[in-house]
C-alpha cells in the first residue's frame, strides 16, 4: 500500500513538471523582442537622434542616417532605449515637461511612451514627442508638447 501511494505520487509530480515545462516552452515561443528601428518624423527626412551619452543630453532631429544614435529599442514599462548608449532612455522631466533628454533608463512617468495609431508617441503626463513647428533644422531639440498642436511634427514612423 505504500509503494503504490509512492507510485501515484510521483506519477502525479510528473505530471505538474511536464505540465510546467510546456507552458514554459509555449511561452518563450511567443516571446520576441523587436529589433532597434529609427523614429522618422513625418515632416520628412528628420529623425530622432540623441547624439549624446551624457547625463540629461537633449535628444534632437537629424537627417536620416541609420547611425545607432538614431537608433531606439522599445522596452517594457514603455521605455525607448537608445542603441548607441544602452541603459539611456528618453525622458521627460515630470514638472517641465519640455525638453526632451537622455538619462539611465528608470521606468518612472517621465520614461513611459506609448505609440498611437496616428503615429503619435505619447507619455501618461498627456504630452506627445515633438519635433518642433515646420520643416525642422538638423540639431532641432525634440520637445514634449500637449499632443495635438502641430499634426506631423507630432507624428512618427518606425523605420527598421
Amino acid at each position: 500500500m505504500h509503494g503504490s501511494r509512492l507510485i501515484g505520487g510521483v506519477r502525479r509530480a510528473l505530471v505538474v513538471v511536464g505540465a510546467v515545462l510546456g507552458v514554459a516552452l509555449l511561452s518563450a515561443g511567443l516571446a520576441t523582442a523587436d529589433d532597434p528601428v529609427q523614429l522618422k518624423s513625418r515632416l520628412g527626412d528628420a529623425c530622432l537622434d540623441g547624439p549624446s551619452g551624457n547625463f540629461n543630453a537633449p535628444a534632437v532631429i537629424n537627417p536620416c542616417d541609420g547611425s545607432a544614435t538614431q537608433r531606439w529599442n522599445f522596452n517594457s514599462p514603455g521605455e525607448i532605449e537608445s542603441v548607441a548608449f544602452p541603459g539611456n532612455c528618453l525622458a521627460v522631466d515630470v514638472l517641465s515637461e519640455w525638453p526632451v533628454t537622455l538619462v539611465p533608463c528608470n521606468g518612472g512617468l517621465g520614461q513611459r511612451w506609448s505609440d498611437q495609431p496616428n503615429g503619435q508617441i505619447s507619455t501618461v503626463l498627456a504630452g506627445c514627442l515633438n519635433a518642433g513647428f515646420g520643416a525642422p533644422n538638423p540639431g532641432t531639440e525634440v520637445n514634449h508638447l500637449n499632443c495635438g498642436l502641430d499634426g506631423p511634427g507630432e507624428e512618427w514612423d518606425r523605420i527598421p
